[in-house]
């Protein structure tokens, strides 16, 4: 509890009683609403696509339209200008008839009224000409046949000028004269025929530009009809189009929201389902979030009572404070605070302790958009915890009192002891004699009973100093052990005249010390169970594999271990007595029969634990034993720390 989590933690004072609450780990949001997908963004695309590819057909239909429309306006314009040109051409032509005509009147009659003709004529051709010439001064060619038409018009206008002056002075007579002048007859037919055929060409000319004109009005109309056609057409396919996605889309939208409506369901029945309290904030402190156990916890009985409140709406000042201030960190300096452990009441004013743990929601860019809490109700493992500490320290005064004992049995019993043994032997020795027999025997009795007691006391040490005289693990050849100890029972192993074979033995990390323990306690006790008048016959073997089926449990799965097999052909024993054997001063046999006090296997099981192994045996009454020693080939730093 190095740092105090930012979880809301609910604890006493409030009005609803309340407790606190615990975040749980995570960045992604609980119950998210729905927001707008790729599938959602595809959607906004291609509506909008729909609109923008419409709006430019529209627009360039439109433009075509006016485009088409301008030109087709332009090139009717024109056509109405030729028409009026041909129109002009032809009352051209009719001036001139008109003119011709009234001079001939005059000519025969002498009537001035006749001549009204010709002195309009002469003002109309002009200005016909005039016109004429300005709707067609970008035409070169027509600029030239009216250059000639007003040239012939000038000796038209002047040889009739002549014969009105003639006709006035020399009467009918000079007038015949006039119509007979073969000269003055070819130079009218001369004019007026190069009026109408040059009028004939002028018009010939318009004419052609008007059938142009018309051709291109036509193509103008059916280019802009195919246009406005193939456009309204195209825009409209791909509304269709855009309209068949959209609608895919809309379907694959609401299958989505349909899926994910399934998926919040889901997630609020497990969230309500699980007994710790969950709830989710927002970056400005409001709940967003809560599970059923939360609510309860609050004492509120729906998700509106708690949703849109904030620490001040439901718990004390003081504890309201210090909840937002947690609350804060995470959010604003993005502060992760896990399992911290605070007191906390019910709304009954039971006291309770909560493990919470608060940490930042992010959105899929990182930022963060509030906290998730989660807390965890841990009464009853505080009250184990705090069970076995109690346990723990009892045990600490019970070791510590062991090793009193230890000391006192190693100095302070022994010492009268010793006492005991010296006058009796003293007795035996001296006064012997003066004794009865009855008094010579309460003597050996007491002596042996002194030495048993001896025996016991130091097999007890022996005992107690497996962990209060134990040394550092290191690097040990079982080999060189054995050796040792075999060296050690040279004596008793010559006199039971044993054979011992001892191989394969690896090197391991342990205690050498307790090693050679283990090692001369098996190797004794199968000395010592033994059918009288035979041969001990002992073999100690040993294989190395790895620990995957859990013969070591405290030790991770796949790590090296070591199996040391000690098999004599003694006494043996009967199995339902395999683990009883292992017990202190535990014995299958009479104390007359076999020496020793019982607890040398009881020192070998206190040595293989300690080195986190374990040791077994196997038996069959009156056909030896074997003893399996257990232990790993590598003790880990943390096995050594642990003891």
């Amino acid at each position: 509890m190095a740092e105090r989590s930012n979880a809301l933690v609910l604890k006493t004072g409030s009005p609803q009683g309340l407790v606190g609450s615990n975040p749980t780990p995570s960045a992604t949001p609980l119950m998210p609403d729905p927001q707008p997908t790729a599938n959602n963004l595809s959607i906004s695309r291609k509506v909008v696509l729909g609109v923008a590819f419409t709006l430019v057909m529209l627009a360039l239909i439109a433009l075509i339209s006016f485009v088409s429309t301008r030109r087709l306006l332009g090139t009717v314009a024109e056509a109405n200008e030729v028409r009026e040109m041909l129109e002009r051409s032809e009352r051209l032509h009719r001036y001139f008839l008109e003119m011709e005509s009234g001079v001939r009147g005059y000519m025969l009659s002498g009537d001035d009224a006749l001549l009204i003709p010709y002195g309009h004529g002469q003002s109309f051709i002009i200005e016909e000409i005039r016109a004429l010439r300005k709707a067609t001064e970008e035409i070169l060619e027509q600029q030239f046949r009216l250059d000639r038409i007003q040239s012939l018009a000038s000796r038209a206008f002047a040889a009739h000028g002549r014969a009105i002056e003639r006709r006035r002075e020399g009467g009918v007579g000079a007038a015949a004269l006039i119509f007979t002048d073969a000269t003055i007859r070819g130079e009218m037919e001369e004019i007026f025929g190069g009026v109408r055929d040059e009028l004939n060409d002028f018009d010939q000319f318009e004419r052609t530009h008007l059938r142009e004109l018309g051709e291109a009005l036509d193509t103008i109309g059916r280019v802009n009809t195919s246009l406005v056609v193939g456009g309204t057409s195209l825009t409209y396919i791909a509304l269709l189009v855009a309209c068949l996605f959209i609608l895919r889309d809309i379907a694959v939208r609401r299958q989505a929201e349909q899926t994910l409506e399934v998926e919040r369901n889901l997630l609020r029945s497990i969230m309500d389902t699980i007994p710790d309290l969950i709830f989710v904030m927002d970056p400005h402190g409001r709940y967003t979030r809560d599970n059923a156990a939360h609510r309860r916890q609050l004492g509120v009985r729906s998700e509106s009572d708690v949703i849109g409140l904030k620490n001040s709406d439901l718990f004390p000042a003081e504890l309201a404070a210090r909840f937002t201030a947690d609350d804060a960190a995470v959010i604003s300096g993005g502060k992760t605070m896990l399992n911290v452990e605070e007191p906390a009441r019910t709304r009954d004013g039971t006291e309770i302790w909560l493990e919470t743990t608060k940490v930042p929601l992010r959105d899929a860019e990182g930022k963060i958009i509030g906290l998730v809490g989660v807390s965890a109700d841990i009464t009853r493992r505080h009250a184990d915890e705090q069970r076995l500490r109690h346990f723990a320290s009892a045990l600490q005064k019970s070791n510590e009192e062991l090793q009193n004992f230890a000391s006192v049995a190693s100095h302070d019993l022994q010492e009268p002891l010793r006492k005991i043994q010296a006058f009796g032997d003293r007795l035996r020795s001296r006064n012997a004699g003066e004794l009865s027999e009855a008094g010579r025997d309460y003597l050996n009795r007491m002596l042996d009973a002194a030495n048993r007691m001896q025996t016991l006391i130091q097999d007890l040490l022996k005992l107690s100093r497996v962990t209060t005289r134990a040394q550092p693990f290191e690097r040990c050849s079982l080999d060189d052990v054995v050796r040792g100890v075999l060296s050690d029972l040279e004596v008793k192993i010559a006199a039971s005249r044993a054979r011992i074979t001892a191989s394969g033995l690896p090197t391991i990390e342990a205690d050498a010390t307790q090693m050679r323990q283990l090692f001369q306690n098996l190797t004794t006790n199968a000395l010592k169970f033994q059918h009288p008048g035979t041969s001990p016959e002992i073999t100690i073997t040993a294989r190395t594999s790895d620990n995957l089926n859990g013969e070591l449990q405290q030790i991770p799965p796949g790590t090296k271990i070591c199996e040391i097999r000690v098999a004599d052909n003694g006494l043996g024993f009967d199995q339902q007595f395999a683990e009883q054997i292992f017990s202190p001063f535990k014995r299958l046999h009479a104390r007359t029969e076999y020496e020793g006090s019982g607890i040398g296997l009881t020192v070998c099981r206190k040595i293989t634990d300690r080195h986190h192994g374990k040791i077994t045996a196997e038996g069959s009454e009156g056909k030896g034993a074997a003893f399996i020693v257990t232990l790993p080939v590598k003790q880990l730093p943390s096995y050594e720390r642990r003891d």
